[in-house]
């Protein structure tokens, strides 16, 4: 059983956003699965580059459709993709492979961001949208 199974309740009723969304939470689900296999498994590069393509793309995407639809709450929008960008830059900076211990807490933090951010702050904007 994966780390974190998708409810429809977390659809935003945009489809691309939601698979977009759905994307990042099997990423997370495929490297706790690894590490629940293998608890000597790492935080590697290739995880650390999934994110951050992720990242970029996802946030690039939702912010251009929210500056289209002149989204008065765009700014703090942004601040809130960055400070998770920050997070995710964080992991890549300190250059050193993390244990599984410490990656589920990783985890955990990136899941609950993420899902409180899709609960709560992207569905502030689905009605502007829809």
């Amino acid at each position: 059983m994966g780390f974190f199974i998708w409810k429809d309740t977390f659809n935003t009723g945009i489809d691309e956003i939601d698979r977009q969304h759905r994307s990042f939470l099997e990423t997370l689900n495929e490297y706790y699965d690894l590490i629940s296999v293998d608890k000597k498994a790492i935080v590697n590069k290739e995880l650390i580059e999934k994110l951050k393509t992720y990242v970029a793309t996802h946030f690039k995407y939702e912010e251009s459709m929210l500056q289209l639809i002149s989204y008065k709450e765009l700014e703090p929008h942004q601040k809130q993709h960055k400070y998770f960008e920050s997070r995710i830059l964080e992991l890549d900076n300190e250059k050193v492979q993390q244990s599984a211990e410490k990656f589920n807490g990783v985890l955990s933090f990136l899941r609950d961001w993420f899902l409180n951010h899709i609960l709560e702050e992207d569905r502030k904007y689905v009605s502007f949208v829809m």
